[in-house]
């Protein structure tokens, strides 16, 4: 809801309203209910262990940030912390790495949730994105699937088993390690991350938190039989695409097959929930990134891929040769050793869960329920869709759709082991299994922690002169006022030359100095962003720094530089390296110095 209003008003421009619309809620809120929840004795235990596994969870990314004077960071943070400065100040958005040319094709409502919370809270958005906001997540996580099993299950063990599944859940990649292919990650061996570090993708873990929102608002829609339950989860479902698309694919593609259900059953209520979603994904997700991609069939590319990266296996000799001696059989073999090693490998214990869930079910001749089977659906679309498509742009970034994969699966595999442990056994060899269950399933989760450490040992000093640098940049002027950065002096004026350096480049200038920038690389292609007329410009620049004043040629081409800079509405320019060619021209100044970088400003 928060976004939501915050969206609504700022397309209005009323975005002043929002203080007040929710200090009104507030007063309401505190009026009516109690603001210390009642927690029933027997929850308390339980939710102290949950929140130390969400405050565990959270470590992948307390260890960055801003610590005192220094700071560390990974490459995606950087694109995230320019989108959020860029949400801040404008609505619509443009591209922070491509002034003044329209954000199109990217969900950035986890960015936009940040953008708005700084400028209501006055935080700033480097504590928000490494601190604030993954724990926050972090916690909800926790708690959400605590709430949803208890719910579900009305049993607090398989709860229990469900927030470590779904947050510390790991393969089996160690087994490999075990054969002597120590070069294989623990954490993504067999293709899929596993989830303990899902908080370095804040759209996926936000979306997860949503999941299990529309998760709880359709049991107590279905089997509690409270009609109002349908409003939070139409609004879970119409917005989570703006949050994460492959979020949006699985509980929209599941949503359909359960409006189908109900229609059956003639409960056209659910046509007022269905035009909700849709009124709520046209007016959000389709404007700002409908229609600018589209997937392409590629059957079982994962499992191939993963098999092409065992150097040992062969993978593409055995394809060769068992296609030109026509060898069905050893085809056929190669298809299933990939698949085993894609999903059984990548599901870990939770295989052994969900196989015991499965023998339960056939054992006792228990049906799964109408949820268990849209959860079912959901899980369905998370693994098939991945399997058979790649989409344009960052074609194998859909990948990522499997990550929900391992979750709906966790959630099935926490039934699995509940039911493991209700059978009547010596409890001394209950406790050896469940401890051998934990050390087989964290292996993926350690894995990381020496990665962690090496992370927490780039710690950057903001001392030194870039950081100094981007802190005067900060200060001049607003963050509208753009920011043109040149490559090193030793580059030359080629295209292949312009294009390393642009694949080299980062969004940090627009992430630090609070600054939209002209063109820098945010690791993703965006619809309508003619990048090669901006690399010329670059071009230009760079062969009129290398232009003696005494050309001939010079004269043109100061005039035409001055004029593309004002053209394109640069404030600033950012060198590593102070640029001679600049000296004598009134129109470009230098503002500021920390060897190396030099700031000039525009005129």
């Amino acid at each position: 809801m928060f976004t939501l209003i915050n969206y609504i008003l700022s397309w209005l421009k009323l975005e002043l309203f929002v203080s007040i619309l929710i200090l009104v809620v507030d007063i309401f809120a505190i009026r009516k209910y109690n603001l210390v929840p009642k927690i029933e004795k027997k929850f308390i235990k339980p939710l102290i262990l949950v929140i130390f596994l969400s405050i565990l969870f959270s470590i992948t990314m307390l260890i960055t940030g801003k610590f005192g004077e220094s700071i560390v960071y990974r490459g995606d943070d950087l694109w995230h912390l320019a989108l959020i400065n860029e949400l801040k100040v404008n609505f619509p958005p443009d591209n922070p790495g491509f002034s003044e040319i329209p954000l199109r094709g990217y969900h950035f409502f986890y960015n936009f949730f940040a953008a708005k919370t700084s400028n209501l809270f006055f935080i700033s958005p480097i504590r928000l994105h490494f601190t604030f906001l993954p724990v926050f997540i972090a916690f909800l996580w926790g708690i959400g699937v605590f709430a949803l099993l208890v719910l579900w299950s009305k049993k607090i063990s398989v709860a229990l088993w469900g927030v470590f599944l779904t947050m510390f859940g790991g393969s089996f990649a160690y087994i490999l390690h075990l054969q002597g292919h120590t070069e294989i990650s623990l954490n993504s061996g067999f293709g899929m991350n596993q989830p303990y570090g899902s908080l370095y993708n804040p759209p996926f873990s936000f979306s997860i938190v949503l999941i299990i929102l529309a998760l709880i608002c359709l049991y107590n829609y279905m089997l509690i039989k409270q009609k109002n339950w349908l409003i939070p989860l139409t609004l879970c479902i119409g917005l989570i695409s703006m949050f994460k698309a492959y979020a949006g694919m699985i509980l929209i593609g599941a949503f359909i097959v359960f409006t189908f259900l109900e229609l059956y059953r003639k409960k056209y209520i659910i046509i007022l929930s269905f035009a909700g979603i849709f009124i709520l994904f046209f007016g959000t997700f389709w404007l700002f990134a409908g229609g600018t991609g589209f997937l392409i069939y590629y059957p079982l590319w994962p499992p191939h891929r993963i098999l092409q990266s065992y150097t040992w296996y062969g993978y593409d000799e055995k394809i060769y040769t068992y296609t030109r001696m026509n060898v069905i059989k050893g085809l056929l073999q190669t298809e299933l050793d990939g698949l085993n090693a894609f999903i059984f490998g990548n599901l870990g214990t939770r295989l052994v869960g969900v196989l015991l869930l499965i023998f339960t079910f056939v054992k006792k001749r228990i049906y799964p329920s109408e949820f268990a089977l849209i959860v079912l659906v959901m899980g369905a679309i998370s693994m098939l869709i991945p399997m058979f498509f790649i989409q344009s742009g960052k074609v194998f970034e859909m990948i990522q759709m499997t990550h929900y994969f391992l979750f709906f699966s966790a959630l099935c595999a926490s039934f699995g082991f509940y039911y493991l442990f209700s059978l009547s056994f010596p409890k001394i060899l209950k406790l050896v299994i469940f401890f051998a269950i934990i050390l087989l399933t964290i292996p993926s989760a350690l894995s990381d922690i020496p990665e962690y450490y090496k992370t927490f040992k780039t710690l950057q000093p903001l001392s030194s002169s870039y950081f100094q640098t981007m802190n005067f940049l900060s200060k001049q002027n607003d963050y509208n006022s753009t920011v043109l950065e040149i490559p090193p002096e030793w580059f030359r004026a080629s295209n292949k030359g312009i294009n390393s350096w642009y694949n080299s480049s980062n969004p940090a200038i627009v992430a630090f100095s609070n600054k939209r920038s002209f063109l820098s690389n945010q690791y993703i292609d965006f619809p309508g962003v003619d990048k090669e007329k901006r690399l010329d410009f670059i071009k230009n620049m760079i062969i009129f720094t290398s232009t003696p004043a005494t050309s001939s040629a010079y004269l043109g081409r100061k005039e035409k530089i001055i004029t593309q800079l004002r053209d394109n509405n640069i404030h600033f320019i950012f060198s590593s390296y102070e640029v001679l060619s600049f000296v004598d021209i009134p129109e470009i100044k230098k503002v500021y110095k920390n060897s190396p970088y030099v700031i000039y400003k525009i005129y």
